[in-house]
């Protein structure tokens, strides 16, 4: 799946990540070579690092 800066995206229900990340619903803000993608929350404003594989646009 292709994510670009600015898309909304949510973490999978599945994703390998902290229980309370799951859910977690934001914008792509920066994204970098390895896979990495970061995510400013919609609600709390606070930025979060996720891999793609472990997000689904909204």
């Amino acid at each position: 799946m292709d994510f670009k800066d600015g898309d909304i995206v949510v973490v999978k229900d599945d994703a390998a990540v902290r229980p309370e990340q799951r859910g977690f619903k934001g914008a792509i803000v920066e994204m970098i070579e390895n896979g990495q993608v970061r995510v400013r929350n919609d609600r709390t404003g606070n930025d979060a690092w996720f891999s793609v594989g472990d997000l689904r646009h909204e």
